[in-house]
């Protein structure tokens, strides 16, 4: 459990081994845990974040059509911008890289050599660890001409580096595309670590995935069919609506449509904030233009640390 505050409890493990892990069967084991996180802490759990499996995705879809319980679901955009590295991904580049990375990490002479020409150690990716495979070609990339020398000056000694490396290292079209994947990486690397951020909302995370969709290099109809796949599974109406009563973002970014259906989602399901979001919008009374001058809302969102700052402007209406 997160509270607004971005304090983190630890409420329910559950052992799911023996059973199938189908929409029905995760509903209740969610249903359970929400009742058991209320009970201990007399709180009211409003969401919930999950992987995007999709039978999790299914089990969320199910939470939110059941009467007994009154949250949003949504997936989790850092497993979602995970997934979108993985979708654009150059076939056969990173194993490539890997294996010179590993070879120059645990080779003697290989590690000596670069150690003596200034070179820095490389950077081995971990699968946990989402961001280090941009950290993998970023290191092999600053030291690319340092590995080639090393290569070119042994390249009559095979039992100093091995031939198969160094054909790697000599490929040019290799470096290529190793440079290619990290154009698509980074921007990925830095948005990661804004979703992961203790005080990220859904409201920043329309954001973020915005910024990144101008950062990212888009240059072919897959790659922007595999990154609206993946938007689409991040960003919900919910998203929009935290988004649209930001008191910095206001919904600026959103198109006409996600616009369209945050004003939809307060009018069906939010009713009592919809004159308030006509007013956020026009700026009038309660929310005059000078409350939306920079060291205004800077101040404003700063005091709403604690809480998420869409809460704030509307609390402070009262």
């Amino acid at each position: 459990m997160t509270t607004p505050e971005s304090e983190i409890f630890l409420v329910d493990t559950v052992d799911t081994s023996g059973h199938a892990h189908t929409a029905d069967y995760l509903v209740q084991v969610a249903v359970d845990s929400i009742q058991k996180c209320e009970k201990q802490f007399g709180c009211h759990v409003r969401s919930i974040v999950t992987d995007n499996a999709s039978n999790v995705a299914k089990m969320r879809q199910n939470l939110e059509g059941r009467e007994d319980v009154d949250l949003i679901t949504y997936g989790c955009s850092a497993h979602l911008l995970n997934l979108l590295a993985k979708d654009l991904e150059i076939p056969n580049i990173k194993e490539q890289v890997v294996q010179v990375v590993k070879y120059f990490n645990n080779n003697h002479f290989a590690a000596a050599s670069l150690k003596s020409n200034d070179g820095l150690r490389l950077t081995m990716p971990q699968e946990v660890r989402w961001n280090t495979m941009a950290d993998c070609l970023e290191s092999c990339i600053k030291n690319w001409p340092i590995l080639m020398t090393i290569c070119e000056e042994n390249r009559d000694s095979a039992d100093k580096i091995e031939s198969s490396i160094a054909s790697i290292v000599s490929n040019l079209g290799i470096k290529r595309s190793a440079e290619e994947l990290l154009q698509r990486l980074k921007p990925i690397a830095v948005a990661l670590d804004k979703v992961q951020r203790d005080n990220c909302t859904i409201a920043d995370a329309v954001n973020i995935w915005k910024q990144l969709e101008t950062d990212l290099p888009l240059e072919t109809r897959d790659t922007k069919q595999k990154f609206k796949k993946r938007i689409q599974q991040a960003l919900s109406a919910h998203h929009f609506l935290a988004n649209v009563m930001h008191p910095s973002f206001r919904g600026q970014s959103l198109t006409d449509k996600e616009a369209e259906s945050a004003v939809e989602l307060a009018e069906t399901q939010h009713e009592a904030i919809v004159p308030d979001l006509i007013n956020l919008k026009a700026q009038s009374s309660p929310f005059p233009k000078n409350m939306f001058a920079d060291n205004v809302i800077k101040s404003v969102v700063s005091q709403a640390d604690c809480i998420h700052p869409e809460q704030f402007l509307l609390q402070n209406s009262y």
